[in-house]
């Protein structure tokens, strides 16, 4: 592998290195790369939508102001630029001979799978293409959508239920129940294409109110739903140039209440699962029953409602695996640790995570919820020896992949590049 650089991608009511007080969205995880990587945090606007989000990434990366493109803008009524990242790139003359890894937790797989997907069509003009992205790792990506996404959306389209300023109030009780900070004076919305955020208050409430922000579909509430998972895997593609792996969260077990026989089974929390998600588990678990199919394959396969119900709070466990909603993508297998010798390239490859470390993994146990159980004993060090076992792997691919030039000689180490970048300026 070419890579040197890892960019961190997070997902719905997601934070950046900004926010919150400093409170690490990814907890121990990127200083499990170094030195042999540069890590990157990036921050997108938590409520966005996948396209809007890749695009924020995209202008982390390279260095440039945020462009949304001018026939998505307009189609969505939203600003086609907002902020500027000019003079703070994360990465230098990035292409597809310095690539990026890029890992997306939650929605940010799609994020990741989206800016992927521009980047081959050349969208900002640069003459990118996919290969300036060599792996994407998701981790509990709802690369299929969530279920949970219909406690606030529409079962028939799958639109949020409620106004834009309702749900960034849902958001902020949630992120502020996570960090225990109040998230509305310390969390950035990231909404600047649609509405001011300096004019704070009821007139950014009215101005977000009065957007297409729910009609146009344009926000990461319709894209984590069925429907909108869907839309968006009609449109992205697999590449076959690069590795793609997949991290399987479950927190639920099934079985029936007090584990009497005469009772109905069905999925519950197990008791490591963080309190804050145990309700949105239970819900999954449950509900919803579509009375009207979300995709027009539902019922058959792995689009039958109790293959769904498994899930780690948030996400439901099948969705996690593989993209196959919408348009079916290449698989390589279950399997990734240990399995090093069957990865390949342009497929997909999974593993459970609790078949890894043998117990359960909520939604955010692999980034900053590992902190928050102190009392666990373990989970930080189950964290850190999951993204040193990443870090691992891709070394590893590297050297498997390597023509013997590459290891007939020895290699520029990451501290020698960077010096030699400084002396080239």
């Amino acid at each position: 592998m070419k890579s040197s650089n890892v960019v961190f991608v997070h997902g719905l009511m997601g934070w950046g290195p900004n926010d919150l007080g400093g409170l690490p969205y990814w907890g121990d995880a990127p200083a499990q790369f170094t030195p042999r990587f540069l890590t990157h945090l990036a921050k997108c606007g938590p409520l966005s939508s996948v396209h809007d989000c890749a695009c924020e990434l995209f202008a982390q990366i390279v260095g440039a102001r945020i462009d949304y493109g001018e026939s998505h803008s307009a189609g969505a009524g939203h600003a086609r630029f907002s902020r500027d990242y000019t003079r703070r790139g994360f990465v230098e003359s990035w292409s597809a001979e310095n690539p990026v890894i890029l890992i997306g937790h939650s929605a940010g797989a799609q994020t990741c799978r989206m800016l992927q997907n521009l980047l081959a069509q050349d969208f900002w003009g640069l003459g990118s293409n996919a290969d300036w992205v060599e792996a994407i790792v998701s981790i509990a990506g709802p690369l299929n959508g969530s279920t949970l996404a219909y406690r606030y959306c529409d079962e028939e389209q799958g639109k949020p239920k409620m106004l834009p300023s309702a749900l960034v109030a849902s958001a902020l009780s949630v992120v502020s129940a996570l960090s225990r900070v109040g998230a509305s004076r310390l969390y950035d919305l990231h909404l600047d294409h649609w509405a001011r955020e300096e004019e704070s208050g009821e007139f950014f409430s009215q101005r977000l109110d009065a957007s297409r922000f729910i009609e146009s579909g344009d926000n990461l509430g319709f894209d984590v739903t069925l429907h909108g998972a869907a839309r968006l895997n009609q449109s992205m593609e697999t590449f076959e140039a690069c590795l793609y792996l997949s991290l399987v969260s479950s927190a639920t077990r099934e079985g029936s209440f007090m584990s009497l026989p005469f009772l109905r089974k069905r999925h519950r929390p197990d008791r490591s699962m963080d309190l804050t998600m145990r309700d949105s588990a239970s819900y999954i678990a449950t509900r919803p029953e579509f009375s009207v199919a979300p995709t027009p394959d539902w019922g058959s396969d792995d689009l039958t409602m109790e293959l769904w119900r498994e899930n780690d709070g948030v996400v439901n466990t099948i969705s996690q695996r593989y993209p196959f909603i919408g348009r079916a993508q290449p698989v390589g297998g279950e399997g990734i640790f240990g399995f090093e010798e069957r990865l390949e390239t342009g497929k997909w490859r999974y593993q459970r995570l609790d078949q890894i470390f043998g117990r359960a993994f909520d939604h955010n146990d692999a980034t900053h919820g590992a902190r928050m159980k102190p009392f666990e004993a373990g989970r930080r060090e189950i964290q850190r020896e999951l993204y040193r076992k990443l870090a691992r792997l891709f070394e590893t691919f590297a050297e498997e992949t390597a023509g013997p030039a590459s290891r007939a000689g020895p290699s520029l180490g990451l501290e020698d590049r960077a010096i030699s970048r400084r002396s080239e300026k």
